[in-house]
């Protein structure tokens, strides 16, 4: 059993995906309990359960769920039931997501993350508003539930093979994508960025410089969205709107409004090509005002009255930072100008009951702001839907000449990237140099790329089970603060290394990672205690841990690195020690920073 369903703020179903078997044992709960009747064909029932149906079967669910938000601020983060089948929630802007499987608690978590960093990617903040986003969600969702375990392992370790080519060949792949860039420009693009991949193996990516850097979690994000779209017969050659997230150090971050426009080329190559179409300082301030709107309701739900006035400071602000930024975008058209004025008009309304109600703390004001806030947050998503989700006006239709364009600058050497993709890098060459050594995953987090032998192509003297079950035991025990470890089974001996490297200095920084993320206590300020998995794609687990281990350095001064390492039993500590020091100095050596 297996599925996913949402509910929007009024407890409606906005989103719902099932499997048969998991469908038909709702459709037997639904009759036991008279919502339906009992000579109900469940064949007849269709790809979808009647939304009456499920409202009825979760409302105590998803109202218990509410009260323990708002009067215990402790939410259900999962429940078990009979049968095996675990409920896993996530929230996002209000939505409540639950996840339905008969999986280990861990993975279902991580697939929550996954999900619902996915609906961010596809949707904005205006969740589940377009129908068109929504089977592309669906499809990105398949894709990864169905991958995850596939043995590539991409999705299950969350970062992108780099396919390693000599400086030549680089030199080329740039001038290709500069060639690119140099289209785009010319077509009025000026903020944008060309990625190419051979397979699923990241190989390159040119930005404007005016453009917002990519993140590594949007990288990730792109290589999913290949995959997904792979699997559709119609092919690759789609253009789609997204919104990626950005580098977290960038103030206009979080929400950045991209076509995509994806075309697989020759031999397997595929080319990416991002054009920002949307002015980032009213995207990103939108984007922020809408979680302080929600943060704001959660508060008044609690009670919490003496967290209400800077949470209402915060929510002036952006909403100030949002209508600035609109006025100088002088975005044209009269339903912008209209929405702006409806929006400023209700938002007048609100802060005039909000700075009543904190001289009185009168409880009828928060009822009449809390009548108020439904057609206010829709008027904030009529105008973010008009200011950052219409690229009607912008020309996009040079984008495929533009892949035609790299594609003939390619043909010399496709082949060449193809055949490399296929062997990219291979244990054998390793063997010699470090004997015993049969697997290893080297991850730049900083980057989001990852140097690991091919599975399928390198002799297969590990089972990927054995692999996923290693990435899961060091997960935990990351959790617990072991940034390095070692342990056996019975035909393998397995090492787990976690550190930072100061790129000011280019010395190693060790930390006392148990210092961080043990539970909060009175001396510790700084405890790290994510909501998510460690990982990229539901929030970037080793950023995190990056800011709060070095509060007082620079992010993109420190950089965090993983190196799982898997020998033959016989093989000593001592020895795998070595050889993790010996095959970090080798792969810097052949690879090069500026690569990885």
């Amino acid at each position: 059993m297996n599925g996913l369903i949402v509910f929007n703020n009024a407890n409606d179903v906005v989103y719902q995906r099932f499997n048969k078997t998991l469908q038909n044992h709702l459709l037997d709960k639904a009759i036991d309990h008279g919502l339906l009747p009992e000579d109900f064909a469940k064949d007849t029932c269709g790809p979808k359960v009647d939304q009456n149906v499920l409202v009825q079967l979760f409302s105590p669910i998803i109202n218990s769920q509410r009260i323990m938000h708002c009067q215990f601020d402790n939410c259900y983060s999962s429940i078990q039931c009979e049968e095996d089948l675990n409920l896993v929630f996530g929230e996002v802007l209000g939505y409540q997501f639950i996840s339905m499987a008969q999986e280990k608690l861990e993975l279902m978590q991580r697939k929550m993350g996954v999900v619902m960093a996915l609906a961010k990617h596809l949707y904005g903040p205006n969740l589940f508003a377009s129908d068109v986003q929504e089977e592309l969600f669906s499809k990105c969702m398949e894709c990864y539930e169905d991958e995850i375990r596939d043995s590539d392992l991409i999705l299950q370790v969350e970062a992108l093979p780099r396919l390693l080519i000599n400086a030549e060949l680089r030199r080329a792949v740039k001038g290709s994508l500069d060639r690119a860039l140099d289209c785009l420009r010319d077509g009025g693009h000026m903020k944008c960025h060309a990625l190419m991949f051979v397979g699923v193996k990241f190989l390159a990516v040119n930005s404007s410089k005016s453009a917002l850097p990519l993140s590594p979690s949007d990288l990730l994000f792109l290589a999913l969205l290949i995959r997904a779209l792979q699997r559709d017969s119609r092919g690759l050659n789609k253009t789609m709107a997204i919104f990626l997230q950005g580098i977290a150090q960038d103030p206009q971050s979080g929400c950045v409004p991209c076509i995509a426009h994806l075309n697989k080329l020759n031999k397997g190559v595929v080319l990416i090509q991002l054009v920002e179409y949307a002015p980032l300082s009213v995207a990103s301030s939108l984007y922020d005002t809408f979680f302080v709107l929600q943060k704001i309701v959660s508060i008044q739900m609690q009670g919490d009255a003496e967290a209400l006035r800077p949470t209402y400071e915060s929510l002036e602000t952006f909403v100030r930072q949002s209508l600035d930024a609109l006025k100088k975008a002088k975005l044209k058209g009269d339903d912008v100008e209209s929405s702006m004025k409806k929006f400023s008009a209700k938002w007048e309304n609100l802060k005039k009951m909000y700075n009543e109600f904190l001289k009185s703390y009168e409880r009828d004001l928060i009822v009449r702001i809390e009548s108020n806030i439904p057609s206010f947050l829709e008027d904030l998503k009529l105008l973010f839907t008009l200011s950052c989700c219409d690229s009607s006006a912008v020309n996009f239709q040079q984008l495929p000449e533009v892949a035609s364009v790299v594609e003939g600058k390619l043909l010399e050497f496709s082949e060449f990237l193809a055949v490399k993709a296929e062997r990219n890098v291979t244990i054998e060459a390793y063997l010699e140099d470090f004997p015993g050594l049969i697997h290893f995953i080297y991850i730049n987090r900083s980057s989001g790329l990852m140097i690991s032998p091919d599975l399928k192509t390198s002799n297969p003297l590990i089972p990927t089970e054995k692999l996923f079950d290693m990435l899961e035991f060091s997960r935990r025990h990351l959790k617990k603060g072991h940034s390095s470890m070692m342990w056996k089974d019975k035909s393998f001996n397995y090492a787990y290394f976690l550190w930072f490297e100061d790129q000011s200095t280019g010395s190693s920084r060790s930390i006392d990672l148990e210092q961080h993320l043990n539970l909060p206590s009175a001396n510790s300020t700084n405890s790290f205690k994510p909501n998510f998995e460690p990982g990229l794609l539901a929030g970037d687990y080793y950023q995190l841990l990056t800011e709060i281990c070095f509060p007082k350095t620079p992010v993109h001064k420190i950089k965090c690195y993983e190196l799982f390492l898997v020998h033959l039993g016989l093989v000593t500590a001592t020895c795998a020690v070595e050889h993790a020091r010996r095959l970090v100095a080798t792969i810097a050596d052949v690879v090069g920073d500026d690569t990885f």
